[in-house]
């Protein structure tokens, strides 16, 4: 083949991309990923997420989704004209969420018929100011007894002091109580206690799996969920 019929050729498989590349919508945003770094239980910070139309027709944003507590919205417009810009804010709120490093997603739909849903990344790393240690509860007995005790400890990083006052059964057929009853830990410090479970007895069951939450009378961090696994070995 003839190298002018090459460079044809080559002209001719470039020139529908380029042709494909400009027409309709186009979205881009300016990120894709924020970061709020440390975020004390409790607090709703907020983003905006900037975007371009870089298409040569209007976009549409049609639908904003979420997997989490995140609040949305499109600001200034949803319809962009190309070259127009617009933002989406977002509100990240800790409430309810475990200490540590939290990754949180937001899908935006358009009509951008080369990415019809962009997804945005939200990242946090929350702060607790009472930490239960551990923060879960799991043993396993070799025969049934219907009081299981579980040794923690409940650290409070706050300034003020804090007390717990009870503890209360959301899920599952055990109960529960504390050792002693009132629990009262100073500002910077750490102070053991135990959780002891009563079990209803019935045939055949083998495992006792539930939440608990810890009362408080902190300002915020006025519950502490605690999960709970208790299994007894089955007999042949």
């Amino acid at each position: 083949m003839r190298p002018e019929h090459c460079a044809i050729l080559v002209a001719l498989l470039i020139i529908p991309e380029l042709a494909m590349a400009g027409s309709g919508p186009r979205i881009s945003f300016d990120r894709d990923t924020y970061d709020y770094g440390k975020v004390l239980y409790g607090k709703t910070v907020t983003e905006e997420f900037v975007f371009t139309n870089t298409g040569d027709s209007t976009l549409i944003v049609e639908k904003i989704e979420t997997r989490c507590g995140c609040t949305k919205g499109v600001e200034n417009s949803s319809e962009v004209p190309p070259n127009g810009k617009s933002k989406i804010s977002v509100v990240f709120d800790s409430t309810g969420l475990r200490p540590g490093r939290q990754r949180q997603s937001i899908f935006v739909h358009s009509n951008d018929r080369t990415k019809p849903v962009f997804k945005l990344t939200l990242l946090a790393d929350v702060v607790r100011e009472l930490i239960l240690e551990p923060p879960s509860l799991a043993k396993k007995l070799r025969n049934f007894t219907d009081m299981v005790t579980f040794p923690v400890k409940l650290t409070n990083l706050s300034d003020r002091i804090c007390t717990v006052t009870g503890i209360e059964n959301r899920m599952g057929d055990i109960k529960a109580h504390l050792v002693p009853q009132t629990v009262v830990v100073e500002p910077r410090n750490t102070v053991p206690f135990n959780i002891q479970v009563r079990l209803g007895k019935e045939a055949g069951q083998y495992f006792h799996l539930g939440r608990l939450a810890l009362l408080t009378d902190h300002p915020v961090e006025k519950e502490i969920e605690i999960r709970y696994l208790i299994q007894f070995e089955k007999r042949k």
